[in-house]
């Protein structure tokens, strides 16, 4: 049973509230109430490394939620490009990183809750990155809660193979860490005006393949009721076997008994980690695992038995901030395809598809027609394939496509990955511009449909295929603008 909110406003602006595990003292400011490194799991250190998240024990006495947690053990975050602002800026790091941080308003809820899982590929970033800064959702009416948890090895090597079958799956640590999370909020949310009974998770990137695999997970069932997706799709899984194949090469680029892996100082274990995705044939070793447990299937094949509201959208040029600027630049024919350009795809199935695009598209620079097959093959059509199969499952689904280009910078009139994270939260920089309450940009979409669970478009299927698209002034409905991709690709995937 949840304890009652005691909401004591200080001259300070510090306010204190009694959760179900001990009392937090957060920060008031204005409207908004704030509560930063907030535990929600104990620490996973120790003999806890590679294993299942354990519960919170309570705490007596204050505990302080004014600033942000260490983030999980990640390498150096260098951006697209020198000098990107959104690289994650350095921020101490930790193994004990099982935190949320929650913005709230102060007025009386309950308000609908926003559970946000970050991007970085699985091994960088975290919720102290700026652009994650919940006011603009809690100004929206919304408690919004970002969630730090396991990287790379730490949160995604499988030990079934290697450590033994009490050790499996651990591949899926990180996205068990989500659904720990997931309790808390069930939990504690009440606490914070927030309701338990109207809860969104999203995410975009790696972030949003998390929503992806919760909305298939089982032990995710009816810890939210709604789900956002930016810039994901459901592809990016691990069989058993392909998981287990990975945790091998780990172990043998570590050169010692696989014991010590679980005592492995953790600056040489991000030093192994980093030499292990160098050496990966494709990119992004780091993955869920269809282990059979928690995730006995694919997103695809499982997703249609979770039917809340769905919203999935990708950027038009999503792999602009992928590829180098000669990559980018270069009209003449690009080199054969490599398995480190792509991620689901072998490179005999892509020179099809580019043989497939060179016949529709005969006169399109090179480097334009492979931006569109990789921006395609990594996040446009997975993201769709995922849409489908929950539409058709009668879940109901919308599907959007930002189109708004960069003024500035080296993607200057390219709507790469990442460029809608500050539309959707609605902060400056060279991402975004805010926009106020009540203007249909992108953010207002999102609360609402938080809010909601429903946006003013015409929901998706496979007969409509409707498709907001953002442009720059506004947007305007089409009906599947991924029509030429989805001929290209058609009979290349089999997952």
């Amino acid at each position: 049973m949840l304890h009652n909110a005691s909401r004591e406003a200080a001259p300070d602006e510090r306010i204190i509230v009694e959760t179900p595990f001990g009392r937090l003292r957060g920060e008031r400011s204005g409207a908004i109430l704030c509560f930063k490194g907030v535990p929600y799991a104990a620490a996973p250190v120790g003999a806890l490394r590679f294993r299942p998240p354990q519960p919170l024990k309570p705490w007596a006495g204050t505990r302080d939620a004014l600033t942000f947690a260490p983030v999980a053990p990640q390498p150096p975050d260098p951006g697209f490009y020198p000098g990107d602002p959104d690289a994650m800026p350095p921020i101490p790091a930790s193994e004990d990183c099982l935190y949320l941080n929650i913005w709230t308003p102060a007025a009386a809820g309950p308000h609908p809750v926003l559970v946000w899982l970050h991007g970085g590929s699985q091994i960088v970033g975290g919720t102290s990155r700026p652009v994650y800064d919940g006011a603009a959702f809690a100004r929206a009416g919304v408690t919004c809660v970002t969630v730090g948890h396991r990287l790379g090895l730490l949160g995604f090597l499988e030990g079934g193979r290697i450590f033994g079958e009490c050790f499996r799956g651990s591949g899926n640590s990180a996205l068990r860490d989500i659904v720990a999370a997931l309790s808390w909020v069930r939990q504690a949310i009440a606490v914070f005006g927030g309701d338990p009974g109207r809860v969104t998770i999203g995410g975009e990137s790696a972030g949003a393949k998390n929503v992806a695999a919760l909305l298939a997970a089982p032990s995710a069932k009816g810890l939210f009721h709604a789900a956002f997706s930016s810039s994901g799709g459901g592809d990016t899984v691990h069989a058993i076997d392909g998981a287990d194949a990975v945790a091998g090469r780990a172990l043998a680029l570590a050169g010692c008994d696989v014991r010590y892996l679980q005592t492995m100082p953790v600056a040489d274990l991000i030093a192994l980690q980093t030499r292990l995705s160098g050496e990966e044939v494709r990119r992004q070793p780091f993955r869920a695992v269809l282990d059979g447990a928690f995730l006995p299937d694919t997103p695809q094949r499982l997703v249609p038995r979770e039917r809340v509201p769905v919203l999935m959208g990708t950027a038009r040029d999503e792999v602009a901030a992928l590829l180098s600027e000669p990559q980018r630049a270069s009209a003449k024919a690009p080199q054969a395809w490599d398995g480190r350009q792509l991620t689901h795809l072998p490179p005999s199935l892509m020179a099809e598809a580019e043989a497939r695009a060179l016949r529709l598209w005969p006169g399109l620079p090179a480097n334009i027609r492979r931006l569109r097959l990789l921006t395609a093959e990594e996040y446009e059509l997975p993201s769709i394939r995922l849409a489908e199969a929950h539409a058709a499952a009668g879940g109901p689904t919308w599907v959007y496509r930002n189109d708004r280009p960069l003024a500035v910078g080296p993607f200057a009139g390219l709507a790469p990955h990442v460029a809608d994270l500050g539309l959707i939260w609605n902060q400056p920089g060279p991402y975004g511009t805010p926009t106020a309450l009540g203007e249909r940009g992108m953010h207002e979409v999102v609360a609402t449909f938080i809010r909601t669970g429903t946006v003013p478009w015409t929901q998706y299927s496979a007969e409509r295929r409707a498709t907001q698209v953002f442009r720059m002034g506004g947007a305007e409905l089409q009906m599947d603008p991924s029509e030429d991709m989805r001929r290209i690709f058609d009979g290349l995937f089999h997952l």
